[in-house]
């Protein structure tokens, strides 16, 4: 099989061979702390960031006691973890978040990490939060919130800017962008036009310096139409403040597939990844409650691979708006997973490897 080997900038570099023969640049760097009960068992949705030599994790979610499949009561966490990139992972809380969290957006910012949205039991928040390991503690200050409650949504920062889109606002399926000075945060969120098409729950999202680009998400059925699993994107562009269509993602045989539920970061201007997310066709039978696949008292209790999760490492090319897949490994397989990146190396963190069913697994790819 083909090797292929990529470099990637002078700030972030990956490389790997293609398909099969890649997965030696994936290594396996430890697991998610035990020192709440239940998070050693995986949590998803979590909050993930790496700089300054370091992880930073927070939040997240799981069925500790009982399986989602057997109505298992879901958990949320709000610990604030650090550790070291340096070998493997050795976890030392310094702190906790205001309240459990989990399906919010988490970005890194210079050593900190901002937290936007989220839910937990209580339900759906608008809440925004900055977090920056201080020694063994963690400094929490309070950001002006959103608008509306957002959850399930996805975000990126470009310069001193957040950008938040899709997911839920004020639950409902969205199309909204919102926006964020980071240094002038005093003058609130503004919102922003809003994207083409249907709501995008559950999208990707990664920004260069001059557009942010938004791809997958699903729309559940309502006023608009029948559930809909999207495999397209659309980008936004800083400069004319307007938005355009994108090609679908598509695998190595050039099929469709979704990024629902995956995660994406940009690398540099020219180089976005992304991993993980649901299958499109068997998610869109079961979001759209026709299980025609599948009877719906049996689609929680299949096996992991039956699912098809997305197990492809996928790099886009800006300039040529390209696709490309560049290594397939069963570990990418998982939904509700996190991508972080530092100089070095970048991080695949926790997530879903079938409904329900988390993995406290965390991988590197070296460069």
């Amino acid at each position: 099989m083909k090797n292929i080997i990529l470099l990637l900038s002078s700030i972030a570099l990956l490389c790997c061979t293609g398909n099969n023969k890649g997965a030696g640049s994936l290594v396996r760097v430890g697991t998610m702390p035990d020192t709440e009960s239940g998070y050693n068992l995986g949590v998803s949705a979590c909050y993930a960031t790496t700089g300054n030599g370091c992880i930073l994790l927070a939040g997240g979610c799981n069925f500790p006691e009982k399986p989602a499949a057997e109505s298992g009561a879901k958990r949320y966490y709000k610990g604030i973890y650090l550790s070291s990139t340096e070998g493997t992972t050795e976890w030392k809380q310094i702190g906790e978040l205001p309240e459990p969290s989990a399906y919010g957006v988490s970005l890194q910012h210079e050593g900190s990490m901002i937290i936007a949205g989220g839910m937990n039991s209580d339900g759906a928040k608008n809440s925004v939060y900055m977090l920056t390991p201080e020694g063994e503690k963690c400094r929490i200050k309070q950001l002006p919130p959103l608008p509306c409650t957002i959850d399930n949504a996805a975000g990126a920062i470009s310069g001193n800017r957040i950008y938040i889109a899709g997911g839920n606002a004020d639950s409902k399926a969205s199309t909204r962008l919102f926006t964020l000075d980071i240094k002038t945060p005093s003058l609130g969120w503004m919102e922003l036009k809003n994207f083409l098409g249907r709501g995008r729950v559950q999208p990707v999202c990664a920004a260069t310096s001059e557009a942010l680009y938004v791809w997958g998400g699903f729309c559940p059925t309502d006023s608009t139409g029948d559930a809909e699993v999207h495999c397209d994107g659309a980008k936004y562009d800083f400069a004319t403040q307007s938005w355009s269509t994108l090609p679908m993602v598509t695998d190595e045989d050039g099929e469709p597939l979704t990024l629902s539920g995956g995660t994406a970061i940009a690398i540099d201007d020219k180089k976005i990844i992304a991993a993980g997310g649901v299958n499109r066709e068997i998610f869109q039978d079961a979001i759209s409650g026709k299980y025609k696949l599948i009877a719906k008292e049996e689609y929680m209790h299949q096996p992991a691979e039956w699912y098809r999760f997305n197990d492809r490492l996928l790099i886009f090319d800006t300039e040529s708006e390209k696709w490309e897949v560049r290594l397939k490994e069963s570990a990418f397989a998982r939904a509700g997973a996190l991508l972080t990146c530092d100089a070095q190396s970048i991080y695949y963190i926790g997530g879903e490897l079938k409904p329900g069913i988390r993995t406290a697994e965390i991988f590197k790819l070296n460069k």
